[in-house]
């Protein structure tokens, strides 16, 4: 109930915008590193580094009222998604896609500032396997143990971007970001020994922060 009332106070505010004010479009890229805690109620803490590259378009209305919405893939490094009993950074893919909206203010002719409040949906994958060796009646056998781990998670939070044009039509931009991670979900999905297993756990709480550094074109 509460993500549908922050979805409805985003969009009435955005359509009221639109329809009064004239507006300033940019698009650009970014790269940057977010670091999130997740707390998988079961299976303990997950910390995920997810280095990433942010697609990002960024509006503006005559009033400072602004709008921003990413899509960031990028690899995942955590010590926490391993088999039992490994210690190796496992290795995985993750996908975020956020949304915001704020005001925007002019510090200079060149230089801006913008506060948001912003929404993210994030989901990380990680997919590891090892040989197991196990001693039988007949010898000395190997098997493999594999394992697929999905998390899909859902932030709240703020996001404050810095920009400085180059040019009419070029700027530098940073950002960093801080949310509260409201909710999700872990689903495992494994093999051992040929014997199948199937397991999910809730996410709750923990955070991801989110510093980013690019550019991007004014049209």
């Amino acid at each position: 109930m509460r993500m549908k009332k922050v979805i409805v106070f985003f969009t009435l505010i955005l359509a009221s915008s639109i329809s009064l004010c004239a507006w300033e479009h940019s698009a650009g890229l970014e790269i940057g590193s977010p670091y999130f805690s997740i707390n998988a109620k079961g299976d303990g803490v997950k910390k995920v580094t997810q280095p990433q590259l942010t697609a990002r378009y960024f509006g503006k209305a005559s009033n400072g009222f602004c709008v921003s919405a990413t899509l960031s893939p990028g690899l995942a490094f955590s010590k926490d998604f391993t088999l039992q009993g490994e210690s190796a950074t496992a290795k995985g893919f993750g996908m975020e896609l956020t949304m915001g909206a704020g005001y925007a203010f002019d510090i200079t002719d060149r230089f801006a500032l913008a506060a948001l409040g912003s929404m993210s949906l994030d989901w990380t994958r990680f997919k590891y396997k090892k040989n197991i060796y196990a001693g039988t009646s007949y010898g000395a056998i190997t098997a493999e143990w594999t394992q697929n781990d999905n998390a899909l998670f859902v932030g709240l939070g703020a996001e404050l971007l810095a920009s400085f044009k180059l040019t009419e039509h070029i700027s530098i931009v940073g950002s960093f970001a801080m949310r509260f991670l409201d909710g999700g979900k872990l689903w495992k999905k494994g093999s051992a020994m040929g014997k199948n297993y199937d397991s999910s756990f809730d996410l709750r709480g923990n955070f991801s922060v989110a510093p980013s550094l690019g550019a991007r074109w004014t049209f």
